[in-house]
């Protein structure tokens, strides 16, 4: 009966679904903290049904001194609930590094959170509701010096995509031309801060990296910083990870400009969008045009092959008026009060996204160019509509 118990857990395990109050406990011990140390890790799933394959999960990793509180707009950072309008289809895993920080050099934090990040992809990927093949991880700051280290070190193939907003390269994970990681802990007082083992990533997962040229901490163009590493210049830095998985060219120049005024981007992009780099004007934060750009580049809504109503006449939703000209009003259900909704183009490309937040909630259309577009109710697609803009 033992026998039977120990043989069936894993296959128990595999069958549980996350929700947003699954807890999962992981603790890390070392040399430090002999005790160990428990991350808190928050969670937040969307509503509704599960699409075809699970939902995409996206790990958030703060910014030294924040934890899994605040807003996108800078440090603090990347709370679940305030990231849920950026990544509507994605179930969001916010851990909370021991001391408010991730170990990357000199932080405050030597622990091992790089074998964390380890577990905690292979503790999601065991969930039923949970796509294993598109896990996510998204840091910022000191954050994202952690996302970096992971697209680097981790071997997991279930992680298919890294961003790391405003902390691109360093030369302590980039020198003598290859990539590296620490052999042990690491230790400011040691070349390259202990980065002494040659590491291959994985040629498989997408990179994004945005960083700014107003950026106070991080050096755009390279060089010593306040957090105690030296950067690589920005485009440097993507155009390494671009070479490394498999491309022959130089610098793409001058980029691709996208919007204007305080929003405007540059959008540099290799081997077809697997390793882009965003360029703006927002210090140490993303602005909304790079908000958008990060809805975008992981879009997941559209996952199972649905029906696209050519009027507004539904039993679930309603769209008035359609066509429109500035203003659409969306009408649901009670049941569909707090799902995501997203605006997309011919091209599936997401243009406007929120919650619905009534059974009358109204969506400004006024900066669309005229034409058509699909309204998605859920982000596992509840339903889709084609609307018009005149």
């Amino acid at each position: 009966m033992l026998f039977l118990a120990l043989m069936l857990c894993p296959i128990i395990g595999f069958s549980q679904v996350l929700t947003n109050s699954t807890v999962i406990s992981i603790t890390k011990t070392w040399s430090l903290r002999p005790v160990g140390y428990t991350y808190p890790i928050s969670i937040s799933v969307p509503s509704g049904s599960v699409p075809q394959g699970g939902f995409p999960v996206c790990i958030l990793l703060h910014g030294n001194g924040s934890q899994n509180l605040g807003s996108l707009a800078g440090p603090p950072m990347l709370a679940p609930l305030q990231f849920g309008s950026v990544l509507p289809c994605h179930i969001l895993v916010a851990p909370t590094g021991f001391e408010n920080s991730w170990n990357i050099c000199s932080e405050n934090s030597d622990a091992p959170d790089v074998e964390m990040i380890n577990d905690l992809v292979n503790t999601l990927q065991r969930y039923s509701n949970v796509n294993p093949n598109k896990i996510r991880v998204l840091g910022t700051s000191n954050g994202a010096g952690l996302a970096n280290r992971i697209f680097i070190e981790n071997t997991n193939p279930g992680i298919d995509m890294v961003c790391a907003i405003v902390s691109h390269l360093n030369d302590f994970q980039y020198h003598t031309g290859n990539f590296h990681k620490p052999s042990g802990i690491t230790n400011s007082t040691s070349s390259f801060c202990g980065y002494d083992v040659i590491s291959r990533p994985l040629t498989t997962r997408k990179y994004l990296s945005i960083s700014n040229v107003n950026d106070p901490i991080i050096p755009y163009l390279g060089g010593s910083s306040v957090v105690g590493a030296t950067f690589l210049p920005a485009e440097t830095a993507a155009l390494n990870i671009a070479t490394y998985k498999g491309y022959t060219g130089s610098f793409v120049t001058p980029g691709t400009a996208i919007g204007s005024g305080t929003s405007a981007i540059t959008e540099f992009s290799y081997l077809s969008g697997n390793v882009v780099h965003i360029k703006g004007n927002a210090g140490h934060q993303a602005n909304a045009a790079q908000k958008t750009y990060i809805t975008n580049y992981f879009a997941d809504c559209v996952t199972a092959s649905v029906g696209v109503k050519d009027n507004t006449v539904s039993t679930t939703i309603g769209v008035h008026p359609n066509p429109a000209n500035d203003v659409l009003t969306i009408i649901v259900k009670a049941s569909l009060l707090g799902v995501g909704y997203a605006v997309y183009d011919n091209l599936g490309r997401t243009l406007l996204f929120g919650k619905i937040q009534s059974e009358y909630t109204r969506i400004d259309i006024t900066t669309l160019p005229k034409g058509m577009y699909y309204l998605i109710i859920g982000g596992n697609v509840e339903e889709v509509v084609k609307v018009v803009k005149n």
